[in-house]
């Protein structure tokens, strides 16, 4: 198959795959797990942290401290997301449920969520802050803009920090807003939240390298 066929494909199938984003919650990770891969020409990365390789997994999304209450649910969402994305793409992955995550952070401080760790007997712990969380450009347009930083704890090595990234500055879509009449907020925050989980679980596993440049024409579905 040539350049120039993988091209015509790719894009082919994006467009398929597109149409069907506003009935699919998982529309991102499957565009990007099909779709882009093919547009890619199959090129893979290897993932950049193995730790979490047939380990007992919590996974938990700290909302922005000045919205914690706005963006909770959001953060309980992508929390959820990147737990689901690790189960199906890490091996022997043991996920703590986000069902049990939610319970305690209804009832604990964020500053002792190691004490989560503890009482799942989680053996990792995926530990996820928002730093920002927005979906406006202005007032009539979508841009999902969040800060993200991740860290990898090993509670089996007195609750080391084992691995930590900082993803920067994350846009939805990269280069321009879409008008906020085109599809309801919840719709453009579910992808966006998408978007974010499979930025972050794709660190624990193989996936397709630069997947995300061809995601903003998925914003416009």
């Amino acid at each position: 198959m040539d350049r120039a066929f993988r091209l015509i494909s790719g894009w082919a199938l994006l467009a398929c795959i597109g149409l069907g984003c506003a009935a699919s919650t998982g529309c991102i990770s499957m565009l990007m797990a099909t779709g882009i891969y093919m547009w890619n020409g199959g090129n893979t990365v290897d993932a950049e942290c193995n730790a979490l390789e047939k380990e007992r997994v919590v996974v938990l999304c700290r909302p922005p401290a000045s919205h914690e209450f706005r963006n909770a649910g959001a953060a309980r969402a992508i929390g959820s997301t990147v737990s689901g994305l690790i189960a199906e793409h890490v091996k022997g992955a043991e996920m703590v449920s986000p069902k049990e995550v939610d319970n305690w952070v209804d009832e604990q401080d964020w500053e002792n969520f190691k004490d989560l760790g503890r009482a799942v007997k989680a053996t990792r712990i995926v530990y996820i802050e928002l730093d920002d969380f927005e979906l406006y450009k202005g007032k009539t347009l979508y841009q999902g803009r969040a800060e993200i930083t991740m860290r990898v704890y090993d509670m089996e090595d007195r609750e080391r920090l084992i691995f930590e990234r900082q993803l920067g500055q994350v846009l939805f879509p990269r280069n321009s807003g879409i008008p906020a009449s085109d599809k309801p907020v919840q719709q453009f925050e579910r992808q966006f939240v998408d978007v974010i989980a499979v930025q972050i679980a794709e660190h624990f596993y193989r996936h397709t390298a630069n997947a995300d440049y061809a995601l903003d024409s998925v914003a416009n579905h």
